[in-house]
């Protein structure tokens, strides 16, 4: 995905001042005598200063023209804008990132202009963006698109090359809607966090704190590419975190199934998970494919001392292909070491039903099974759809309580990896700081992605495409 320019909203996004927004109708409605009521605040959000004026014009019956109700606003928070306004910890450097990248930057903001000038220029940031665009000037709020076509045209970029940074839900509902590569950036005065960062394509959570997040995968390793090691690694980049990888096994295998199996010994294992936790500290670890007790009890050993956090366990027992890829005695091992250490166990429908001796062939008894796995083996379980169920709707059941996922289910015969893939992406957002239901929620998303691209290769089950989303 090559960038060429990036649009910034301006409050709560690259500076610290929603709060006056906030607050500033209270204190101009209170000055003309008049007290706002319970909805005021909600109910001028999304609007313009023009849209505003107007509607205290009506609501309130003021006498005012709408002119000098929007200079009677402008003076409420022109001593902030110009004398107090200060950028977040943090957007400075990342300004200059980006434009030592070759970025062209530019803001579309609610404020008015010279609002947004003045605090520029004070704080000396003026120079980073080529082009204002003010919803008052567009004449439309953002609620509608028309603020970032207009700047994307003024790039003459298209959606593909464009990102928007909006810290407001219904700014990146519309960016999203119509096309838009969007980046949420946190602020407290936007209550619908979940929502925002499921919506959005990137999250920033600190501007000051965007040091690039990491992830371990511990697996067998694929030389085909589609499953793996060698898919991890790239949904891991995909996600936006940096990968690192411990070799359980290598395999020789395609799309039409499994060859041969070498395992790792127990010591080049604990070498391997040495050498990454004692330089590069993983935010998060997703375990796949480990064949043996052995280097299962290996991996609880030094997980437990490293005191490894956000893990995610996917009970890999067959391949795609059909091919048994652990041995019988690895199973126990795996549920009692590994399962209790898990932030996620990521099992498929045919190995819920190993680990429960129950059959599942509906969305009932896949409840059962999920309940039957979290309560028995003391982790939170995501049962993936599709396998004998019509759907591709995945359940989650954690602290006693049932969520589910709804998926698409995409007629593509290429599925070898999807499972990789998906606990990969999981990890990926846990390591950057998402919580377990938003993680699962913009993996799903992930996935559906690189299974509608129909990427076609091999002459079994072939993989999917993990980079689809780079531009060609």
């Amino acid at each position: 995905m090559k960038i060429k320019c990036a649009i910034f909203d301006f409050d709560g996004t690259l500076f610290d001042s929603m709060f006056i927004w906030d607050t500033v109708g209270d204190v101009y409605l209170r000055s003309l005598g008049k007290e706002p009521t319970a909805s005021m605040r909600e109910d001028i959000r999304t609007l313009s200063l023009y849209q505003a004026a107007c509607y205290f014009q009506k609501e309130y019956d003021l006498a005012y023209s709408v002119e000098e109700i929007m200079q009677g606003i402008n003076q409420t928070v022109e001593d902030f804008y110009i004398h107090k306004i200060q950028p977040k910890p943090g957007v400075i450097d990342f300004l200059e990132k980006l434009k030592k990248a070759g970025i062209s930057m530019c803001i579309a903001t609610a404020s008015e202009r010279y609002q947004i000038e003045a605090a520029l220029k004070r704080c000396g940031m003026e120079h980073y963006f080529a082009a204002i665009f003010t919803c008052t000037e567009a004449g439309f709020g953002k609620d509608e698109p028309f603020i970032f076509r207009k700047a994307m045209e003024y790039f003459e970029a298209d959606r593909s090359t464009t990102v928007i940074f909006e810290d407001a839900f219904h700014a990146v509902q519309t960016a999203k809607a119509d096309g838009f590569i969007v980046v949420s950036v946190f602020d407290e005065s936007e209550k619908q966090q979940r929502e925002l960062r499921s919506l959005s394509d990137y999250h920033i959570a600190n501007f000051a704190h965007m040091k690039l997040k990491t992830a371990l995968t511990i697996a067998g390793s694929d030389c085909s590419g589609g499953a793996g090691i060698q898919a991890d690694l790239k949904t891991m980049i995909m996600n936006g975190v940096y990968g690192m990888s411990a070799i359980t096994a290598l395999t020789a295998q395609n799309t039409t199934g499994v060859r041969a199996i070498q395992e790792s010994t127990p010591e080049f294992l604990q070498q391997q998970l040495d050498s990454i936790f004692e330089d590069i500290y993983p935010d998060a670890v997703k375990i796949g494919m480990v064949a043996s007790a052995e280097l299962i009890q290996v991996i609880a050993d030094r997980l437990k001392y490293y005191r490894a956090k956000n893990i995610v366990v996917d009970p890999v027992m067959v391949a795609t292909s059909g091919s048994e890829l652990m041995k019988n005695d690895a199973l126990q091992t795996l549920i009692t070491e590994l399962f209790p250490l898990a932030t996620l166990v990521t099992p498929n429908i045919p190995e819920a039903e190993i680990l429960t001796g129950l059959v599942i062939e509906s969305k009932e008894e896949m409840i059962t099974a999920a309940k039957y796995i979290g309560d028995n083996y003391h982790c939170a379980v995501l049962l993936k759809g599709g396998h004998n169920i019509s759907n591709a709707d995945d359940l989650l059941y954690a602290d006693g309580e049932i969520l589910w996922f709804e998926g698409k289910r995409i007629d593509n015969p290429n599925t070898h990896g999807t499972g990789c893939t998906l606990s990969s992406a999981i990890t990926s957002n846990l390591a950057q700081g998402l919580s377990l239901e938003e993680s699962i929620e913009k993996a799903k998303k992930y996935i559906s992605g690189a299974l509608a691209d129909m990427l076609d290769l091999g002459k079994g089950s072939g993989p999917i495409n993990h980079g689809f989303d780079l531009s060609k």
